[in-house]
């Protein structure tokens, strides 16, 4: 069965297992920076095309090491189930090409770092922060604090409220008083 997200470039052959994980013994693909070209659709998508093998007509981009080598070994996909295979350095693409994916892991990876905590209001188990990012003034709600904050050691913050959105605090002791004293109370 065919991928609906994809269109076959004529000539060449496919180079790697095109066997699902479910299938078989999934092997991860390394892919070729030099044979590989991102484009835009005409709504705006990333399209990506292996040269001489297959056109993705969208591609999705994840980081695997998203805080620890946040730059390299970049996952593209078909669809959120399907891997195509893993970019190991971005660098080695064309700046075009890289201008596209990191557009992409940017829409991916939106996450406004945390400024300043005015309050952190709890009613019925659901906590409204309000807090100033480097965007501006926002307020969001989060449910269930054990779930929705997770810290990173020393003292970095990410929180996920309700709409799936992430902030960060980079170093909480950092903040002024007042924020440091709203997570003091509600950690």
């Amino acid at each position: 069965m065919q991928n609906n997200n994809e269109q076959k470039v004529p000539s060449g052959s496919l180079s790697a297992n095109t066997e699902s994980p479910e299938q078989s013994n999934y092997i991860h693909r390394y892919l070729d920076a030099s044979q590989l070209t991102f484009t835009r659709s005409p709504v705006g998508t990333a399209q990506l095309e292996i040269h001489n093998e297959v056109c993705h007509i969208r591609v999705i981009v994840r980081r695997l090491m998203p805080l620890s080598n946040p730059d390299q070994y970049i996952s593209l996909a078909a669809n959120e189930d399907t891997e195509i295979g893993i970019l190991k350095d971005p660098s080695e693409l064309t700046p075009e090409n890289r201008k596209i994916l990191f557009e992409e892991l940017d829409k991916r990876y939106f996450t406004p770092t945390i400024k300043k905590i005015y309050r952190v209001k709890e009613q019925f188990g659901i906590h409204e922060w309000e807090v100033k990012t480097e965007r501006g003034r926002v307020k969001f709600m989060v449910r269930g604090l054990n779930q929705n904050i997770k810290q990173i050691p020393p003292a970095r913050l990410f929180v996920t409220d309700v709409k799936g959105n992430r902030y960060d605090i980079p170093d909480y002791r950092e903040l002024d008083a007042k924020s440091f004293h709203q997570i003091q109370r509600h950690l």
